[in-house]
């Protein structure tokens, strides 16, 4: 058993850390919550000597890995996980807490509105014949912890800024079908890769200036709290969450979360060099 921390094992903490104040900003779900403390049960894997995937089909193949691991997540382990993460990173003073709530909130309007119209309308067919009282779920962090955030991000953020992002937000948190403790999963696989591969396009489509400022500012914020000690201790748990997974399952999930890294990686270096090329392109035609 490694007694040290590994950089991934860190960043693994702190993407939850950020989805769980996510939560707080939304007061609400998101299918990717679940995804993002999924991968935290991932066990290291060695790299594939094999030519590497696209991001595209990374993300399908994660997607289709991830189905029977987010259908094992334990739902009281996941709440009490949820907690942990929520109670360090209340440590944040509330005004710094709430400027990166501020940030946050900046982050996700500078979302394409085209592109998330394009989401929403792929959600609402997602979910328009899955009903709460039959589909296959994943657990939600209480709304206890979302309430606290909630309520710092009413004293600390423009009310201005909240309506608005509430208003660019409800439609797609009204697609979803959801309770305060649950939320139900696509019908199949085939559904969840289609939004997969539409929330990884999404995503492509927050602002550079926006995402760069909010993880300059809540970053060292929260690695801060969350010390080794610490974010070895929720590697610890998070391993436990999903107790009737099995061995192959955890296994397929891991292997298809490194090959998603190393795609995400790849194009993250091939974007910075065409955005080199083009910014040396419009310099000679000055």
């Amino acid at each position: 058993m490694p007694t040290r921390l590994s950089v991934k094992s860190t960043r693994e903490v702190l993407d939850n850390a950020g989805d769980i104040m996510a939560r707080g900003w939304k007061r609400a779900a998101s299918i990717s919550a679940a995804v993002v403390v999924a991968t935290t049960v991932l066990q290291p894997v060695q790299p594939s000597l094999a030519v590497q995937p696209t991001l595209n089909e990374a993300i399908v193949e994660v997607s289709e890995t991830s189905y029977p691991i987010l259908r094992a997540l334990d739902p009281a382990g996941f709440r009490d996980f949820s907690t942990k993460i929520g109670d360090i990173l209340l440590k944040i003073s509330p005004d710094k807490l709430g400027k990166s709530i501020d940030l946050g909130i900046d982050y996700l309007d500078s979302v394409s509105p085209d592109k998330l119209a394009n989401f929403n309308s792929l959600l609402k067919d997602t979910y328009a014949d899955v009903s709460l009282d039959s589909c296959a779920t994943a657990p939600l962090p209480p709304m206890a912890v979302v309430n606290k955030f909630g309520a710092i991000a009413t004293e600390k953020v423009d009310a201005a800024k909240l309506k608005t992002f509430e208003e660019t937000w409800k439609p797609s948190l009204d697609a979803l079908k959801k309770d305060d403790d649950k939320i139900c999963l696509p019908a199949n696989r085939a559904a969840l890769d289609k939004l997969a591969l539409a929330q990884a396009d999404l995503g492509r489509s927050f602002g550079k200036a926006e995402t760069k400022a909010f993880g300059a500012y809540f970053g060292p914020l929260a690695k801060q709290v969350f010390t080794p000690g610490k974010a070895l201790d929720l590697v610890a748990d998070a391993k436990k969450l999903t107790p009737n997974a099995s061995p192959q399952a955890k296994k397929e999930f891991a292997a298809a979360g490194k090959k998603a890294e190393a795609a995400s990686q790849l194009e993250i270096a091939r974007n910075k060099i065409a955005e080199k090329k083009a910014k040396q392109a419009a310099n000679l035609a000055k």
